[in-house]
């Protein structure tokens, strides 16, 4: 089960500028592969959430614990542990 660490939201909300939903899935995308940080299983939950909330015109956080929030929020709705 998935669920996004507030240390992982932090990193993601601080490397995001513009923040915007658009950059952050770049942001996410670029940190594919990647030996250290954000799995990859996390990740590709990540992008598709992140194209969620593009479309349906969801604001982007304010604060890295309200990105936390959102991200855990929407795994939850779509079955995975994270915190509602």
């Amino acid at each position: 089960m998935a669920h996004v660490p507030l240390d992982d939201a932090r990193q993601l909300f601080q490397w995001t500028n513009p923040k915007t939903w658009a950059e952050f899935h770049k942001v996410v995308q670029e940190h594919k592969g990647k030996i250290d940080g954000i799995s990859d299983a996390l990740i590709d939950l990540m992008l598709p959430m992140s194209r969620y909330f593009e479309e349906h015109h969801t604001p982007f956080p304010n604060t890295p614990e309200a990105l936390e929030q959102l991200l855990n929020h929407r795994l939850a709705e779509s079955g995975h542990r994270g915190q509602p």
